[in-house]
C-alpha cells in the first residue's frame, strides 16, 4: 500500500523513492516513468514526479528523450569506468580538503562513524555506506567539491545495486576495511598515505567493475540489463539505450511482486 505524502519536500520524497526503485532493480536501464501513474501511486501530482526526474539525470540516473519522457539510465563498460577514473581524483581532492581545513577531532569522529556500515547484507551495506558518506560529505570545506562528491557516491549505490558477484561479503569487508585505513591515515595526519590509498582503491575498482557490471557470476548479464550497442563515451543522461522498448513503462500495466512505493519512505539513504 503506498503511503502518501503529507509533509516536508515532495520532489525530495519522491526522488528518493526513485533511487529506491532502480536499486531495488524494480526500476531496471532502460525503463521509462510513466509520470501520470507514478503519481498516482505516490499520492503526489506529476509536478514532482517530473522535478525528482530531472534531479536524477542530473545525476545521471535518468536520461530525457524529447516527447517521450524519462528513462532509467543504462551505463556501458566506458562510462564505468569514467565514474571510477572520476572517483580516483574526487577521493584525492577530499583528502586534500580534510587534511586542509579539517581538525583531528574531526577526521577521528569520521573514524568511529565507520562503525556505523551494516554487513548485515548487501542492501543494507549499500544504504549504511552511503549515509556515512553523506555525512562526511557534509563536512567538506569546498562546497563545489561537496556537490561534486556526493553526487559520484550516488553513482557508485547505483552501479553497486547492478552488480551481481558471488563474493558480495568479500566485497562489503574490501571497502570497509579501505575506509577504515583511509580514515586511520587521516586520524594520525599521515597525508602521503591516505593519498596512497585512494589512488590504489581506485585502481582496484576500475579494473574490477566493469566485467562484473555486464557479467553475473554465471557469465549472463544481470537481469534486466542488456549490452549498450553504442560505443560511443556519451554520457549516459544524454544517450538513451537504442535497444530499449519505449512501451515498457514503469507504473503502466506493470505491477512489481512487492509494493512498488511507500513515499513516507525513508529520507535519502546517502
Amino acid at each position: 500500500m503506498v503511503t502518501r505524502v503529507q509533509s516536508g519536500s515532495l520532489s525530495t520524497a519522491v526522488r528518493d523513492e526513485l533511487i529506491r526503485l532502480i536499486t531495488t532493480a524494480v526500476l531496471k536501464p532502460g525503463d521509462r516513468l510513466n509520470e501520470v501513474h507514478l503519481a498516482e501511486q505516490l499520492g503526489v501530482s506529476r509536478g514532482p514526479v517530473r522535478e525528482a526526474a530531472r534531479e536524477l539525470e542530473g545525476l545521471g540516473l535518468t536520461i530525457s528523450r524529447p516527447r517521450q519522457g524519462f528513462y532509467v539510465a543504462d551505463y556501458s563498460d566506458a562510462e564505468i569506468i569514467d565514474i571510477y577514473e572520476v572517483g580516483a581524483w574526487v577521493g584525492q581532492a577530499v583528502v586534500h580538503d580534510f587534511m586542509t581545513y579539517s581538525d583531528l577531532a574531526a577526521r577521528r569522529e569520521i573514524l568511529a562513524d565507520i562503525a556505523t556500515i551494516s554487513r548485515a547484507s548487501t542492501q543494507a551495506f549499500s544504504e549504511t555506506l552511503l549515509a556515512f558518506r553523506q555525512r562526511f560529505v557534509a563536512q567538506i570545506h569546498n562546497r563545489y567539491l561537496a556537490e561534486h562528491a556526493l553526487s559520484l557516491y550516488r553513482r557508485y549505490y547505483i552501479v553497486a545495486a547492478l552488480i551481481r558477484a558471488e563474493d558480495a561479503a568479500g566485497r562489503i569487508a574490501r571497502i570497509i576495511d579501505t575506509q577504515q585505513a583511509l580514515w586511520s591515515a587521516m586520524a594520525a595526519d599521515d597525508r602521503a598515505l591516505a593519498e596512497r590509498i585512494m589512488a590504489e582503491d581506485a585502481a582496484y575498482w576500475i579494473k574490477d567493475v566493469p566485467p562484473r557490471f555486464h557479467k553475473s557470476p554465471s557469465g549472463d548479464r544481470p537481469e534486466g540489463t542488456q549490452e549498450n550497442p553504442s560505443k560511443d563515451r556519451t554520457t549516459p543522461w544524454r544517450r538513451g539505450r537504442p535497444d530499449a522498448d519505449p512501451r515498457r513503462d514503469f507504473g503502466a500495466g506493470e505491477r512489481p511482486a512487492h509494493p512498488p512505493c511507500s513515499v513516507s519512505m525513508r529520507r535519502d539513504p546517502k
